[in-house]
Formats: structure tokens, sequence, C-alpha cells
């Protein structure tokens, strides 16, 4: 039996309405999506049955998943649907998958064949996203909100209505009001995305009558994640010629 070999790719595409979906996860379930995530190429038409091995999800995932674990995992994100709201009229409401089996350490899966809109043959509006920046996040909500200030990193700025925020990640009620939603929710992803991402970003708010009803991000490239970037690329291409090309010009940079 062929698997796939999850180890292989950690970018992964999502349309910006599955981003902006209303849904709510725990940090297995939501982690068990971005890895099945990679396993999609950018060049498949269709979705087929994923296939690999328990090994390899303890690998990507950088911990160890037991059979019950697993089900656990699998049962709530089948009872946990997506929310999809494509205009004022029409909404949709889906599983993420349609089949997920395991035998004697296969793990078999199929992203619901609803979701090929949003997830395969992208041309326009979707967010790509790497799993080595979500995955040390611990918290679920860091995670959903750096896909969404990812959607507007070249924008440089997102603003949201506190109330529809709260309502898209799902947020329970004991952490709606603000200084709970802004302590547990809004700082700490702002923390997170800092500290393990490609973003920088920093929390403003807007009041009215002492009430915050507005919050902005501003986004901007993390210039330490990417000193990283430059560092690790040193140490692999030593004494290699690298080409780098934009528009105008063509340039030439020796390591």
């Amino acid at each position: 039996m062929n698997t796939t070999d999850l180890t292989e790719r950690d970018y992964s595409r999502q349309s910006h309405l599955i981003v902006n979906s209303k849904y709510a996860m725990t940090s297995n379930e939501i982690n068990m999506v971005l890895v099945l995530l990679t396993a999609i190429d950018k060049k498949d038409e269709d979705f087929k049955d994923y296939i690999f091995t328990k090994r390899e999800l303890e690998k990507k995932t950088d911990k160890k998943w037991d059979s019950q674990q697993l089900q656990k995992t699998v049962d709530g994100l089948f009872e946990k649907p997506i929310r999809i709201r494509e205009s004022e009229k029409n909404w949709k409401r889906f599983n993420w998958f349609s089949y997920f089996e395991y035998t004697n350490g296969i793990i078999t899966c199929r992203f619901d064949k609803a979701l090929k809109p949003y997830l395969l043959e992208l041309k326009e509006r979707f967010i790509v996203s790497d799993i080595k920046h979500l995955l040390p996040m611990k918290s679920t909500y860091s995670k959903r909100m750096y896909l969404l200030l990812k959607e507007y990193s070249k924008i440089g700025h997102r603003v949201f209505d506190v109330e529809e925020l709260q309502e898209l990640l799902k947020v329970p009620k004991g952490m709606k009001r603000y200084d709970n939603f802004k302590r547990q929710i809004l700082k700490r992803a702002e923390t997170d995305i800092n500290k393990f991402t490609d973003l920088e970003v920093k929390l403003s708010e807007k009041k009215r009558a002492r009430k915050v009803i507005e919050i902005t991000y501003s986004i901007k490239k993390n210039h330490t994640d990417l000193k990283t970037f430059i560092k690790i690329i040193k140490e692999i291409y030593t004494n290699t010629i690298l080409y780098f090309s934009n528009i105008f010009t063509t340039t030439m940079h020796f390591l």
C-alpha cells in the first residue's frame, strides 16, 4: 500500500472563505487539520484518499498519538462543522472530512468533496501558511488569529468588530467579557504570533463610551524570523552562489 509522506511538505493553501469561517476546535483537532492540509498538492484536481502511518503523523506534529486519542480527535472533528457565509443570504455548513479509518497503525482519510472550491485549484484570495509557524503555538485561538491576519499581511493591518470576531472564533461565554477576551485570546495571540511566526503584529483598540468596540492589528514582516531564515540558508548553502530576481533587476549574491 502506498502512503502519503506527511513529512515532505509544510505549506498548505486555504480559501479566505475557509479561514474566515466560523468554527472552534481543540488543540489536537486543529493540528490534525493543519497537518493534513499539507498533504494536498496545489496541482491536485480532486481529493484522493490520503494514506499515512501513525509514525508519520507523530513526526509531523511532534507528539505521540495513541489510538484512543486519535479516535477522540477524529470524532470531535466530525461533530464540529464549518460554517461559511458567502453573502448575507447564502451560507453553507459541512465537515472537514467525509471519511477516516485507522487500521494497524495506518490512517486513511478523505476531505469532504464540498471543500473542493476552497482547497483545490485556488486562483485568488487564498492564504498560504507554514505549519512550522502554526504548530508551536499552543492556543487554538492564536492559530486562528494568525491565519486571519496572514490574509491581510500585504495590506499591513486588519480591523475587527469585537463582537463579530468573538462570533467568528466561537468564543465561549466565559471569555466574552472584554478584559478576559483581551488577556486570554487577543494579547496571547499577539505574543504567540510575534514569537513563532513570520509576522509581527501589534494590537490597538477603539472605544465608544468606555467600551472597546473595535480592535486593529498592525501587521508587518517579522525580521527576527527573516534573520533566522537567512542564517539557516547560509549554513545550508555555504559557498554557493544564489540568484534573486524581481520585476526590475536580477542580482547575484555570494553567501
